[in-house]
């Protein structure tokens, strides 16, 4: 949803609009990306994990190429918007295939894995959708992404396979009928789909969360005094995410390795709450050495040291 995020000032002036006003294309995508994956969880427990997996893909691929032959800011926004509510379905899948492919003790370190490709991808996509355009234009950049959602799709289409768990002495349908949800978990479609909205229900209004993203908002800042970077430079800021996104893989990988050689005798499940000590330090660190840096104008180098910091934390919390 982000590949964008650095060619908001190229938009500005292909429409003749201030470049703030062009940011806001992605606003509505990245609200509607919350409500994607919350309608997902319903429709994976009843069709399966293929299908959910494929067809919302499919659909994506369609909006970003709507997305590339727009002519205005208003409907460039319209596709942008719906490839927000498309795209994050996809996404969600993650946890389900691996709690269905994995061992719990498995579950960490691929849980891990998972979750910082996911959250290196919106700090390494814009570094290349920014140097695309600045050799070509945003259109190009865009046909880009088109091109990789559709290879994605292919690679869907061969090799995804229906990993839900099937209720023994039932025969699973052809793989055909699996793209289509036909057969996939064994369970009535609308007592499921029922029972896990209301299970989402519930779970969305137990607590409220808030989450703010320094990457969808960097780049006003960075075109702006007392920075004024280029394109080259804003998209190259976004490796400061891609390496703290591997630093908290790595933390996480070898904390997990460590807490549970540590107490392998006596193991319970909760201990690897003891990791998110560190991570929460590194955010809060994070968050203040960006904070002050753009408060006071110094340095870019502060920011991207912040913004190392609270990537660590995002990743190392995940497990």
């Amino acid at each position: 949803m982000v590949w964008g995020g650095t060619l908001v000032t190229e938009q500005a002036m292909d429409w003749d609009v201030s470049v703030t006003h062009s940011a806001t294309s992605m606003n509505y995508g990245i609200l509607l990306q919350g409500f994607g994956g919350i309608f997902a969880v319903p429709l994976i427990e009843a069709y399966g994990r293929l299908p959910i997996w494929l067809w919302p893909q499919v659909i994506t691929m369609l909006m970003v190429l709507g997305a590339t032959l727009s002519n205005d800011w208003s409907t460039f926004t319209t596709f942008r918007s719906l490839q927000g509510l498309f795209g994050t379905v996809p996404q969600v899948i993650g946890l389900p295939i691996i709690h269905d492919m994995y061992s719990e003790e498995e579950w960490p370190r691929m849980i891990n894995i998972w979750g910082t490709t996911f959250l290196v991808g919106p700090f390494l996509g814009p570094a290349i959708a920014g140097y695309i355009g600045a050799g070509t234009d945003w259109r190009t950049s865009f046909g880009v992404l088109t091109a990789i959602y559709g290879i994605s799709t292919m690679m869907v289409i061969l090799f995804g396979y229906e990993t839900n768990h099937f209720p023994e002495g039932k025969a699973r349908s052809s793989r055909l009928a699996s793209y289509f949800g036909i057969g996939n978990t064994g369970l009535p479609k609308g007592t499921t789909l029922l029972y896990w909205s209301r299970k989402v229900v519930v779970y969305v209004f137990k607590f409220p969360l808030l989450m703010t993203g320094i990457t969808t908002t960097i780049d006003n800042f960075l075109h702006s005094p007392p920075y004024l970077f280029n394109t080259i430079e804003a998209s190259s800021m976004r490796f400061a995410g891609v390496i703290g996104a591997l630093c908290g893989w790595a933390f996480g990988h070898l904390f997990n390795d460590w807490i549970f050689k540590r107490h392998i005798t006596v193991w319970r499940t909760e201990l690897r709450l003891h990791g998110v000590w560190f991570p929460i330090g590194s955010m809060a660190c994070g968050l203040l050495t960006y904070g002050l840096t753009m408060h006071f104008g110094k340095h870019w180098i502060g920011l991207a040291f912040g913004w190392i910091l609270v990537n660590i934390g995002m990743v190392a919390t995940i497990v």
